[in-house]
This record gives structure tokens, C-alpha cells and sequence, in this order.
């Protein structure tokens, strides 16, 4: 029994000697000339898309004893070698290719050390922009402008995808160029500038989330309004020669916004031509031209005088701006041609279509 069990525990130590011998085999052909011994491989590498070239951001652990990387592209047909020297730790660099076509391109990089070790490739893609992005670019569309007192307006619709920016070039109301840049997740933009200023614009973009370099489009033209209507909110009517208030509202309705409403006289053939009422605007204002409404459905109203001064006084200082007479429709424009100038506005009603009433349901000041 005994020599049964030392004859089995001898073919088991031949069968494990052969196994070994033959996985020593299998791996014999890589050692042949010695150990291979690898240099440092790069922890990581992104390329970030550019115009007509690519920023290489490397990232490198441990690698003190790398003396160089080579980087290879379009097919290893291309490629540089860079000299390099990494401190212990993470350590990182920043290469720039330049006059690479506007393509997409597939990158291998390795590291050599100081002892002529090679690491093994690490592959990276990116990715360059030229003019065939760019012509593919468009400027974002203008909803629409508007003109205050003291600014320009202009509304935009939704930006495009990878638009970053918008710009507005003008010259300002002191006559200086400006250029104004705002974000695209803006909808709207305030420009200094009166009415009828032209102005150009443009938009921004990136290729990439993260891009070295910006592309931009061309300069498209538009203008802001000519006119603008004045902000009636801080106006009052200071007084008037008479009023009917329960026939049409009073004179409250003059600069009430609703053509519905108006200012009538007296009913009373004692209270004779001419009528006036006299309009706090708030500040002086250089008013371009007026819009008289009178009363709907009503030919009373005949010819409209307006005359703006620094006086609430109806017998003080007024300069005339204007006069015209309805002939027809219940709305009328009266230019200043005396371009006056000031706080209060006189209406002033010398006649009538049917002497002595007249009516008047809104005036409105436009400037620019």
C-alpha cells in the first residue's frame, strides 16, 4: 500500500514539472533579450478645437524621468516630437498645432524616457474649424425695435445652438463709436442712441463647449425707430378754459389712453371760442410731432394750435409748434415746426365746425 501511494505522489510532481515547463514556453518568445521595460504612459490627453488648430492639454503622474512625447496624426504621416520635463506628482502641459485642416483627426501619443524606454500609445481624437464652420454660421434675427426718451431697444428671438454672444456697433448720442456685447441668453438689449441711428450686428460662437477660439459672423445692418412716443405716466392736465366732465370724463382723458373718453366744453353758448386746455408734462421735452384724436364720430373739433412753454400760465410766454385743421378721419399730425421746447403743452381750439363746441379725446408727443 505504501509503495502505490509514493508511486502516485511521484507522477503528480512529473506533471506538475512538465506543466510549468510549458507555460515557461508560452511566455519565453517576449523575454528573449531580457525584461521589456515600459516608460511612463500619459494619465490623460484632450485636444480642444480650435481654428485651424488644436490646444493639447496633457496631463502626466510620476513622469520626472519623460525627456519627450511624440504625437502623431493623419495616419502617423504627421507628427512632432516635443521635449518635455514633468515634475514628480500630476503634472500637466499645454502644446499648440497649428495649420491643421478643418477636419476631424484621430491622435496617438507616447512618452520616451531618460533611459530610452518608450510608454505605450495612448489614442485621443479632436477636431478643427475653419471657413466651413463659419459659413455655416448666421446672425441671430431681430424680433423687433423700440425707441424712449433715453434709449434704443432691440429684441431678439432665441439664439442658435453654440452661440455665445451677440454684438451691437453704434454711435452713441455723444457721437462716439460703441461696440455692446451681451451674453445670448439675453433676449433683449439697451443701446444710448436717438431715433433713426443705424446700427450693425453680429453674433458669437464656439464650435465646442470648450474652444480656444471664437468664430463670428458678418455685420448685418438695421436702424432703431425715428420716433419715439413720451411716457405720458408722470403727465397731468394742469387746467382748462371749461369742461363738460359728465359729457366724455373731463380733462383728465386728454392723456388717459382711451380714444373712448374726452374732453368736451361747456354746453353753454356763454362760454365762447376759443377753448384751451394747458398739459404738465413732467419735464421740458423736445417734441417732434403731435397726434391729435378728437372725438369719434364728432366734426366739431376744426383747426388744433399747440404751443409748448415753461409756464402753466394761459396768458404767459408760448411758443407756437404748430397748427393744422381736420378735414376729414379723427386723427391728426401736427409737426413742430417752431421746434419749441419746454415743460407745458397749450392746446388751443380757436374755432369749431359747430361754433362753440369742440372736443378733443387724446393727444400723444412723439420724439427722437
Amino acid at each position: 500500500m505504501k509503495y502505490i501511494l509514493h508511486a502516485i505522489s511521484f507522477l503528480c510532481i512529473l506533471t506538475t514539472v512538465a506543466s510549468c515547463d510549458k507555460f515557461t514556453d508560452v511566455h519565453a518568445e517576449y523575454t528573449k533579450g531580457g525584461e521589456i521595460i515600459y516608460a511612463v504612459k500619459p494619465d490623460s490627453i484632450a485636444f480642444i478645437a480650435g481654428k485651424e488648430r488644436l490646444l493639447m492639454r496633457l496631463w502626466m503622474i510620476n513622469g520626472q524621468n519623460i525627456k519627450e512625447l511624440i504625437v502623431l496624426w493623419n495616419s502617423r504621416q504627421d507628427s512632432i516630437v516635443l521635449p518635455v520635463k514633468f515634475k514628480p506628482g500630476r503634472d500637466s502641459l499645454e502644446v499648440m498645432l497649428n495649420g491643421l485642416e478643418e477636419k476631424a483627426y484621430s491622435f496617438d501619443v507616447y512618452a520616451m524616457d531618460n533611459f530610452g524606454n518608450r510608454s505605450l500609445t495612448y489614442t485621443q481624437f479632436g477636431a478643427t474649424y475653419g471657413a466651413g464652420y463659419a459659413t455655416s454660421l448666421q446672425n441671430r434675427r431681430i424680433k423687433g425695435t423700440s425707441l424712449t426718451e433715453t434709449e434704443g431697444l432691440i429684441e431678439w428671438f432665441s439664439p442658435a445652438e453654440n452661440m455665445i454672444f451677440n454684438e451691437v456697433k453704434f454711435v452713441n448720442r455723444r457721437g462716439t463709436d460703441t461696440v455692446v456685447r451681451f451674453p445670448s441668453t439675453s433676449f433683449s438689449v439697451e443701446i444710448d442712441a436717438p431715433g433713426n441711428t443705424p446700427f450693425q450686428f453680429r453674433s458669437l460662437y464656439i464650435p465646442e463647449a470648450e474652444s480656444i477660439d471664437t468664430f463670428t459672423t458678418a455685420w448685418g445692418s438695421n436702424s432703431l425707430p425715428e420716433y419715439f412716443t413720451f411716457d405720458r405716466s408722470g403727465w397731468s392736465v394742469h387746467s382748462v378754459s371749461d369742461e363738460k366732465p359728465s359729457d366724455g370724463g373731463g380733462k383728465g382723458t386728454l392723456i388717459d389712453g382711451d380714444l373712448k373718453s374726452y374732453w368736451h366744453s361747456e354746453w353753454d353758448p356763454n362760454k365762447p371760442l376759443p377753448h384751451w386746455a394747458i398739459v404738465d408734462m413732467a419735464t421740458v421735452k423736445n417734441v417732434a410731432y403731435f397726434t391729435v384724436y378728437r372725438r369719434s364720430g364728432s366734426t366739431d373739433t376744426k383747426t388744433v394750435e399747440l404751443y409748448v412753454g415753461n409756464t402753466s400760465d394761459p396768458n404767459g410766454a408760448w411758443t407756437l409748434a404748430g397748427k393744422s385743421t381736420f378735414t376729414s378721419g379723427d386723427q391728426m399730425n401736427i409737426s413742430n415746426t417752431g421746434n419749441a421746447a419746454g415743460r407745458y403743452l397749450k392746446i388751443y381750439l380757436p374755432d369749431s365746425n359747430r361754433p362753440p363746441f369742440t372736443s378733443v379725446a387724446e393727444i400723444y408727443a412723439f420724439g427722437k
